[in-house]
């Protein structure tokens, strides 16, 4: 008589629940938070810079409340990526 031994394969995972939870609500708004900051930073130096070119500007500079406004990009994709994942 001939036995059948039936073996189940067992997965090992590298990421524990936490982790992704965390990972979905830390790591990924603030990226996103990051690249909204660097978006509108961009956008306000180019403008800078063109204004700067066009002669409309006597001296090309990054105000304190350029930096500001680029904060709020921040704030603003962060929180919208910190609600869509509260959502899900």
């Amino acid at each position: 008589m001939r036995a059948k031994i039936k073996l189940s394969r067992i997965y090992i995972t590298n990421s524990i629940q936490v982790f992704r939870k965390s990972n979905n609500q830390i790591v990924k708004p603030l990226k996103a938070g990051f690249s909204g900051f660097i978006a509108i930073l961009i956008v306000l130096f180019l403008i800078n810079l063109i204004s700067f070119i066009s002669g409309t500007t006597e001296k090309f500079a990054m105000d304190s409340l350029d930096f500001l406004l680029a904060g709020t990009g921040f704030v603003l994709q962060m929180t919208g990526t910190v609600v869509k994942s509260f959502v899900r």
